[in-house]
């Protein structure tokens, strides 16, 4: 009976110190309003925010400063109707680093990101250059000669 008692005790202790530990140093708030996830971000405070836009919704987590950088996780989770053809990266992350105090929608500037969604993305934004040049070679011949000339 005394044991039993105390391997309640100590089973409701473990609990609690589990539940304590996820909330301090796992669980990140969340924000339901741009102006919270702004806010978080200014002070690098970590949180999650979902950006519901009209190409895709995002989840941003603020993971906190890292190397000088605020850090902040961007998942791509529903590509949307559009021409971005990111329809295949449902699921892909990247890390982004801005300096503190400076809030942005990540995925807007890759230059500050790292990860397995950002070099797909240039991939995608790499084949529609290509495909622009090759469809508009002419023009661009014709502007390059008018630059040459003098005439622009």
């Amino acid at each position: 009976m005394k044991y039993t008692r105390l391997i309640v005790f100590a089973v409701i202790a473990v609990v609690f110190i589990g539940l304590a530990i996820h909330t301090t140093f796992i669980h990140a708030p969340r924000c339901q309003t741009f102006e919270c996830y702004e806010e978080h971000m200014r002070l690098c405070k970590e949180s999650q925010y979902l950006n519901d836009g009209e190409e895709a919704t995002w989840r941003y987590r603020i993971l906190g400063m890292k190397e000088g950088a605020c850090v902040v996780e961007v998942t791509l989770l529903q590509p949307k109707a559009g021409e971005l053809g990111i329809d295949k990266l449902s699921g892909y992350s990247m890390e982004c680093g801005f300096p503190k105090g400076i809030v942005a929608y990540p995925e807007k500037d890759l230059g500050n990101c790292h990860g397995r969604l950002k070099e797909e993305m240039q991939e995608i934004i790499i084949k529609r250059l290509h495909t622009y040049i090759i469809d508009n070679i002419g023009e661009i011949d014709e502007t390059l000669q008018l630059l040459v000339e003098g005439n622009i």
